[in-house]
């Protein structure tokens, strides 16, 4: 693999003591993570389990192995104990602490050197640090802010806190009491018996961290279309634990077994098969939505400042017969939504009026959105967009059941991602993006609550990108009905036919 400049730390929380070997080593292997941090209470068949099957360093803070562990991430990808400060070509500083009354002792720790290298960035790893709110006052506090903002100030670089106690797609700028510096806060994914998440924390160099979440259930067998959780296990009572036993199981065997049946067997094999190979599967005869004049599709993109928005403060267009992409950030006056709104407008139906809009559940979001932005702030344009051709790429694949795509979760990045495209590396997800442009409006003139406004232009060109690729993937992708898949004594099909 091509290492990047993040540093990718796997979050698994204690609640998913419950996963069999199967499907630590397939979260493992889809991950791929260069280090990996169990939060919650110790357990030592979790603990075990996942060094058993992997080479990484496995941190579990709750271990009682001492009050801060220390690694660096090197240039290679490689994160090793940082027995010397002098560690050539580091990149991170990773500390974990084992609970946050360790926090009072680290500013003086980082003001003489001790816990990290000159200007690496500074991960920061708090297992039991979550936010507390107050039901009366509706006030919430950050315990520990005061020591976080010490240590930010002692810091020679970067620094990303990551809290174990808070949701993987929590994100916050907190200040403490006395003010400046102000701390970033990370969730880290806190799971429950009922639901659980492993997230993947790509943290970056200058200090941000956007997190890739997927459900525990989302590996092993239950990563597979139509088993949950009584069909797998009457498939491991049978010896099926694994993908492969799937697969080289027949599906006359498959669909004798209770609550299974033919078709659900038919599903199971295509679906492994699809994961296994990272190429998607189109189920039906229905093509790809019709492109107008015959020409590509132009890929659209929108950021808001949250799913009921009161500004569309980008709009993203790629157009892949040229590979240029076009942005409108409305980055001066977030108070009137309409300047961008028009901007928008005048750009795409003086330029690409003859095109085909092309989305990832626009139909859902993009759409209706700046369907109403129209009729709000550019009237003149609503009957060119009502004529303008608009196709969803996810409802047409996912909702119109007409591909199996390999992502373990169907949001656009994951789809993207198991289909070999590679990010930008922003360090951003859509809600940070949500949250740092609410920030700007509530107060615009503060240089430091601006955006990096290079840093958002990427993140959206990167998602208008990877819906370009997800597209020509599908396009390219072999066609076959799912009792194809297999035969009925077991193994995959190559009888695949073109579409």
């Amino acid at each position: 693999m091509a290492y990047g400049t993040s540093l990718d730390l796997l979050s698994i929380p204690g609640a998913s003591s419950y996963l069999s070997a199967t499907a630590i080593e397939d979260a493992l292997e889809y991950f791929d993570p260069e280090v990996i941090c169990l939060t919650g209470e110790f357990d030592p068949s979790l603990y075990g389990g996942v060094r058993t099957v992997t080479d990484v360093p496995v941190i579990a803070p709750s271990a009682g192995m001492g009050d801060v562990t220390h690694h660096r991430r090197l240039d290679d990808g490689s994160v090793v104990e940082a027995n010397t400060i002098d560690t050539p070509g580091a990149t991170h500083d990773l500390l974990t602490v084992r609970d946050r009354r360790v926090l009072d002792d680290l500013p003086a720790e980082f003001s003489d050197g001790q816990d990290s290298a000159a200007d690496t960035a500074t991960v920061l790893v708090v297992p039991n640090l979550g936010v507390e709110y107050d039901p009366t006052t509706l006030s919430a506090r950050l315990p520990g802010i005061d020591a976080l903002a010490a240590i930010q100030e002692a810091a020679t670089g970067p620094l990303t806190v990551l809290a174990g106690r808070q949701p993987a797609n929590y994100h916050h700028v907190w200040e403490s009491d006395y003010g400046a510096p102000r701390v970033t806060v990370h969730g880290m994914g806190a799971g429950t018996e009922k639901e659980t998440e492993l997230t993947l924390l790509s943290c970056t160099e200058t200090g941000t961290a956007a997190g890739e979440s997927v459900a525990a259930d989302s590996f092993g067998l239950s990563a597979i279309q139509g088993i949950g959780s009584k069909t797998g296990e009457t498939l491991r009572n049978r010896g099926i634990t694994t993908r492969t036993d799937l697969v080289e199981t027949s599906i006359s065997a498959l669909s004798e077994l209770p609550g299974v049946g033919r078709e659900s067997a038919e599903t199971m094999h295509a679906h492994a098969d699809v994961i296994d190979t990272g190429d998607p599967l189109r189920l039906t005869n229905e093509s790809l939505p019709a492109a107008r004049n015959g020409r590509s599709p132009i890929c659209l993109d929108i950021e808001t400042d949250g799913l009921s928005p009161t500004v569309v403060w980008q709009f993203g267009i790629y157009n892949p017969e040229t590979d240029e992409y076009t942005a409108f950030v409305e980055d001066e006056t977030p108070t009137e939504p309409g300047r961008n709104v028009r901007r928008f407008c005048d750009y795409l139906f003086g330029t690409h009026a003859d095109r085909t809009l092309l989305t990832w559940n626009g139909d859902g979001f993009d759409y209706p959105v700046i369907e109403r932005f129209l009729r709000q702030h550019a009237p003149e344009y609503v009957d060119a967009w009502d004529d303008l051709w608009k196709h969803d790429l996810y409802s047409w694949a996912v909702r119109e059941s007409n591909a199996l795509l390999p992502g373990r979760t169907n949001k656009l990045d994951d789809v993207a991602r198991a289909l070999g495209y590679e990010d930008a590396e922003t360090g951003l997800t859509g809600a940070q993006t949500a949250a740092a442009y609410q920030r700007f409006m509530r107060t615009p003139d503060d240089p430091a609550a601006k955006p990096d406004w290079e840093r958002h232009r990427r993140y959206c060109e990167d998602d208008c990108r990877a819906l370009w690729h997800v597209w020509q993937a599908i396009e390219d992708a072999r066609r076959r009905d799912p009792s194809d898949s297999a035969t009925d004594t077991g193994g995959q099909q190559t009888g695949l036919t073109e579409f």
